[in-house]
């Protein structure tokens, strides 16, 4: 038996993430394991293996959870007023609702997902503390008035499956407190305009990194035009975290002392954060998941450093990056062919490894277990390589940003 776990981000207004729902799926023997049936080796899998905590950066942790689990109180292993209970909006008898309130009153609060506000009201709604209506299943007017009659001051809204920037405004305008969907990893608007000249430098610096014929000199020249990575190179240099006993003062001190291979993972990072500053804090965690799961994936199944598979997971956020489409910026980009085959998810080694990274990322677990096969990989595998790469992601942005 393994199991497979990833996190969905959710958003308040100011789309900053405020929590995480944490969604599993168990499998054995290649075959998915029924809810009820699964439920309990999950509950074991939350306290031995797969600790929520460890996976939403101490955050507040979404976790849908089955009847049984509730009626049972087994949810009382995980940490009250960290952990969110989800509970299906078609559940609702008695016994459910009267365990829901105890354990709201103990510290955990309760969210009904699936909400449709055209159905009968069920007791479990006056438990509730979120309400999580479904963008993909309710439009129009009801998403409107799914707000305007069942929000409360103690009952918040939580717009789940947006998809696009103008949905998330939609969701915005009529009153929704919180956001969940992939409309923050979208471009907000296509745009034609050309790029700015700091856009065009990250994008160049990003171009002369995924070159296997590196050169320091190129670099540095790029560099040194903008004011902003030249300052960001040297505080990292004299950061406690090189621990250099003099100060460096000069681009080419600090490029030399760093190394090839350090340099080559510094800038990547440095540069995805300065296109960033404008978006989603949650958007670089992205990308840098993505790109480390590709990069353990790819050592494990033997496949070349070059082009570096971390370049991959980096590089696919470049349409929300600058807001234009992506086969547009592969045209501009002189990237190896490897590289844009593989973000184009073409059937190229490359090209499976990030489409079973963003496969899982999504919780399609059936073609991620297609996909593992195709490529020889055990399955089991998976959650630890996702893990790793979130903790990895959320470490490394929480340490950018202490020293900004």
């Amino acid at each position: 038996m393994h199991l497979f776990v990833v996190r969905h981000p959710i958003f308040n207004r100011w789309k900053r993430v405020v929590g995480y729902e944490v969604l599993f799926q168990a499998f054995e023997g290649g075959v998915s394991i029924d809810r009820e049936q699964a439920s309990r080796w999950v509950m074991d899998a939350h306290l031995h293996l797969f600790r929520p905590m460890r996976l939403t950066s101490g955050k507040i942790t979404f976790v849908p959870v089955t009847r049984s689990i509730i009626v049972q109180e087994l949810v009382t292993i995980l940490p009250p007023g960290q952990t969110v209970l989800e509970v299906d909006a078609s559940e609702g008898d008695d016994e459910l609702v009267s365990t829901c309130f105890r354990l709201k009153v103990t510290g955990y609060p309760i969210a009904v997902k699936g909400f449709l506000p055209w159905a009968p009201v069920r007791p479990l709604v006056s438990v509730a503390n979120f309400l999580k209506v479904d963008f993909a299943k309710v439009s129009g007017s009801e998403r409107a008035r799914a707000v305007s009659a069942f929000a409360t001051p103690t009952r918040k809204m939580l717009a789940e499956n947006v998809t696009t920037a103008e949905e998330f405004e939609e969701a915005e305008r009529y009153g929704y407190d919180y956001f969940q969907g992939d409309f923050f990893s979208k471009p907000e608007t296509f745009s034609a305009k050309a790029l700015t000249s700091h856009q065009f430098t990250y994008l160049r610096v990003m171009q002369l990194l995924s070159d296997p014929n590196f050169e320091f000199d190129k670099v540095e020249q790029v560099i040194k035009t903008d004011p902003s990575l030249s300052f960001k190179l040297l505080r990292y240099i004299n950061s406690a975290a090189i621990g250099v006993r003099h100060r460096i003062s000069s681009l080419r001190q600090a490029l030399v002392l760093l190394g090839e291979r350090l340099l080559h993972r510094w800038l990547l990072i440095a540069v995805t954060t300065l296109l960033l500053e404008n978006k989603p804090p949650e958007l670089i965690v992205l990308a840098l998941t993505r790109g480390h799961m590709c990069e353990q994936i790819a050592a494990t199944l033997g496949l070349p450093s070059e082009p570096d598979p971390f370049l991959v997971g980096l590089f696919s956020v470049l349409e929300a990056l600058v807001d234009q489409p992506l086969t547009e910026l592969l045209d501009e980009l002189p990237l190896s062919n490897e590289i844009k085959d593989a973000l184009l998810q073409m059937p190229t080694p490359l090209g499976k490894v990030y489409s079973l990274v963003r496969a899982y990322e999504l919780a399609d677990w059936e073609t991620v277990n297609s996909l593992c096969d195709q490529l020889k990989l055990p399955q089991n595998q998976m959650a630890v390589f996702y893990e790793r790469s979130v903790r990895w992601a959320d470490h490394l942005l929480t340490r950018e940003s202490s020293t900004c």
